[in-house]
Parts: C-alpha cells; structure tokens; sequence
C-alpha cells in the first residue's frame, strides 16, 4: 500500500498529464502494431522466395528418411520450415495438405503456435532490445512450449477419441474397445474439470 502511495505522488494523475500519458501511449501502440505488421510481411516475401526458389525443397531433403520411417507426407517439411521461419503462412501450408490423418496437421500446427517462429522471436527481441533482458531463456521456453504442446496435443488426439479428427474404417474397431474409450474420455473430461475447478479456485484465493 505504501509503494502504491509512493508512485501516486510521483506521478500526479490530473488531465494535464493524462493527455500526454495517452497520446505517448497510443503514439507506442501504433508504433509496435507497425513494427509487428511489418515483420509479418518481411517474413511473408522471405517465405515466399524461398518457396519460389525451391530452398526449402533442398533444406527438407535431409528430413525425407524421417518422415518415411514415420509414414508422414513430406510435404509437410516444407510447410513446417516456413513456419519456424513465418507462423501464419506456416500454419496455412501445414492445414492445406491433405490427408486422412488430421492428427498429423493439428500436432505440427500445435508446436508452431508454441514455438511462434523466427518472426515472432525478432520481434520480442526488437522490443527487449533497449533493456538488459535475455532473449535466451525466451528461446529456449518457446522451443520448450513448442514440444510440450505437441506432446500434449499427441496424448489428447491418441487416447481420447473425442479429439480425434482421423478417417479410419467404420468396422475397425469392437463394440468392446469402444465401449473403453468412451469410459477413458469420460475419465479424462472429469480429470480436467477438476484441473480447472483448481487452478480457478487458486487463482480467486490469490486475488482475494
């Protein structure tokens, strides 16, 4: 309460100084909606050269044995590629392709939204650029939501078939495996109910 007091008198809030407090506020958000804007399309023209060009071709050919040891198309190299460089226009490539396994487009769309790409990281570093902030830890905390957000989103497409988006055969499967999913989705339906009953319950307990 004391360092509340404090700032208060610092800074005296009457209508003299609360345009200028505006007009430098919307003046630094217009600012920072240009500097992203313009990042988006640099990174945009990059992706689309590189495409043009076929070097993202030549970068996805080492990753060709992969990808046919686990059975996924390769065009999905490509795409990722340009999403680590670009998010957007990487995770456009990656929903376009078409196959029957859905899961394979939601997973790799789930670690580019973690991960956010190269474009994304150049701007965060554009704005901590002036403080004596790291880019390291962000980099490497991205790359980590990246992988857990695929890992998490592999286990909810795998075993709860709620979430599972996949065309499989109508008789693949016995009324009994069925019947154990249903009551495995059920299960884990509850199980996160109560994960959010929780952290909301903590959350309200931390304000008040």
């Amino acid at each position: 309460m004391e360092a509340f007091t404090n700032i208060q008198k610092q800074i005296p809030c009457n209508f003299a100084n609360l345009g200028e407090i505006l007009s430098k506020s919307i003046s630094s958000a217009i600012s920072n909606v240009v500097m992203i804007g313009g990042f988006v399309v640099l990174f945009s023209v990059i992706v689309s050269i590189l495409n043009n060009t076929r070097v993202l071709e030549i970068l996805a050919i080492p990753f060709y044995p992969i990808c046919n040891a686990l059975k996924i198309d390769t065009d999905f190299i490509t795409a990722f590629l340009s999403g680590i460089i670009e998010l957007t226009n990487g995770v456009k490539n990656v929903s376009l392709i078409a196959t029957k396994y859905i899961s394979t487009n939601v997973i790799i769309c789930s670690f580019l939204l973690g991960f956010g790409g190269l474009s994304i990281l150049l701007q965060v570093l554009g704005i901590i650029s002036k403080t004596d902030i790291s880019i390291k830890p962000y980099i490497i905390g991205k790359f980590l939501q990246g992988t857990f957000s695929a890992i998490y989103t592999y286990i909810a497409l795998k075993y709860i078939s709620f979430f599972n988006l996949d065309l499989v055969a109508v008789f693949n499967s016995t009324q009994k495996s069925h019947s154990v999913n249903n009551n495995f989705n059920w299960i884990a339906i509850a199980f996160c109910l109560v994960c959010i009953a929780l952290v909301t319950k903590k959350s309200l307990s931390k304000e008040s």
